[in-house]
């Protein structure tokens, strides 16, 4: 749908009859224009050309649509020269100081010393931009509480530059001293609804117009709480699946314990440096939530209260059973916990052998034997947590899983995370 507008006129903004594309045009069809998110494109579209507001913040939840949004007004703002030149930097888990300085220099084809300290480079940066003579709009995705944007080099207080801040919590934004502050709310139940049709493709087969699919179908759009990502991940995956799938992913929706997608079971000593540490890095850069205990929440030889929630808060945990896994009765416990939640909760398991056979593991040979034997004398050859441990290992290892032995670890570990992309529809939580 087109539009009227305002376009700029000197210091000032002015009615002008030219027609322009609508925001969704701008977001190559990533945003439809319902009537919540127009209502938030307009209040962002006036602090934009408010003089009197150097910082904006914008924020919502993870997945609300805040990055489309504001990718999209960018294109918009720029398509009418109210901004000249436009920054867009995404923070990252392991964004710093130094590599988002590395993104505004890049973007601003500004030289300097790279060995400089981050002060230095910050004071480069400031005079840089205060010294263009063309308005300037800096866009920081994702941005975390503890956030100063002039550390970064970029003036907070200037006539010629603006800064546009997402961020998922409203204290957040209240933290970062942002001038305007906008809430992006889910989407109505009748916006996700229709969403929810175009990306399932709900009415695109005759099947689906059976009535008892098309309530499972409702159900689950309800079930993605107003969340376009949560919409646009599950709505492709069930598109052409029998009813059973959908049932299974309305079931997992519907698990509002969840607080992880993904929990990672392993022995610190053995691959938290190296194999489960690079799972881990790989798995949250696809963009799961996902737990690796820090070594801080063992206790004497119990796991603790905040390990114990993690399992049951999780979708999927993946077990990496390597050498000395059974050594540990932190992880024997850890695999009690998560196999009664495998029971109990429709949790998903995957067993990872890493450089173990499960054979060895079922019928303790090895370390694994030499370990439970050792168990066997400090507990008690009769001891009911070391029976449990026992049934716990076979269990697991006649589950089906993935082995690595030789090869490439970069390689086995991205068939994990394609495999845990497969199923994204089955790991959704509720984001809050």
């Amino acid at each position: 749908m087109e539009q009227n507008t305002k376009v700029p006129s000197g210091n000032y903004i002015q009615e002008s009859s030219t027609p322009i594309p609508s925001l969704e045009h701008f977001s190559s069809g990533n945003l439809m224009c319902f009537n919540s998110r127009e209502k938030i494109s307009d209040q962002l579209f006036v602090a934009l050309n408010d003089d009197s507001c150097s910082m904006i913040g914008l924020y919502g939840s993870q997945g609300s649509g805040k990055t489309t949004l504001v990718e999209a007004m960018a294109k918009k703002v720029k398509y009418l020269e109210i901004f000249h030149e436009i920054l867009f930097v995404k923070v990252t888990q392991n964004s710093n100081i130094r590599t988002m300085q590395d993104e505004i220099v890049d973007s601003l084809n500004m030289k300097f010393d790279k060995k400089n300290s981050e002060s230095g480079r910050a004071r480069e940066i400031f005079s840089t931009i205060e010294s263009m003579n063309c308005p300037i709009l800096v866009i920081f995705d994702n941005v975390p509480a503890k956030f100063d944007p002039e550390d970064i080099g970029i003036p907070c207080n200037s006539n010629r530059c603006k800064i546009l801040l997402t961020t998922c919590c409203q204290k957040d934004c209240d933290l970062l001293s942002g001038q305007r502050k906008i809430q992006l709310d889910p989407l109505s139940r009748q916006e996700a609804w229709i969403l929810f049709q175009k990306h399932s493709g709900i009415y695109d087969d005759e099947k689906y117009s059976r009535f008892d699919l098309l309530n499972v179908a409702y159900e689950v759009a309800l079930e993605c709480e107003g969340l376009p990502r949560t919409i646009k991940d599950v709505g492709p995956f069930l598109k052409s699946k029998p009813i059973e799938e959908w049932k299974t992913t309305l079931d997992s929706l519907k698990h509002s314990m969840a607080k992880w997608q993904i929990f990672l079971s392993f022995r610190g000593e053995d691959t938290r440096n190296s194999f489960t540490g690079y799972l881990y890095q790989t798995l949250s850069q696809a963009g799961f939530k996902t737990f690796m205990d820090d070594g801080g929440l063992h206790t004497g030889d119990q796991i603790s209260p905040s390990l114990v929630n993690a399992i049951e808060a999780s979708r999927l945990s993946i077990i990496v059973l390597s050498e000395n896994y059974a050594n540990s009765s932190w992880c024997l416990e850890e695999l009690v916990k998560i196999l009664e939640c495998m029971k109990l909760k429709n949790q998903l398991v995957w067993p990872i052998f890493y450089k173990v056979y499960p054979s060895d593991i079922r019928h303790l040979r090895k370390c694994y034997g030499k370990d439970m034997d050792r168990h066997e004398n400090n507990f008690g050859i009769n001891s009911e947590r070391v029976q449990k441990w026992r049934s716990a290992l076979f269990e697991v290892s006649n589950l089906s899983g993935k082995a690595y032995t030789t090869g490439y670890e970069y390689e086995f570990i991205q068939k994990i995370v394609e495999d845990a992309n497969r199923i994204k529809s089955r790991l959704q939580i509720r984001r809050t």
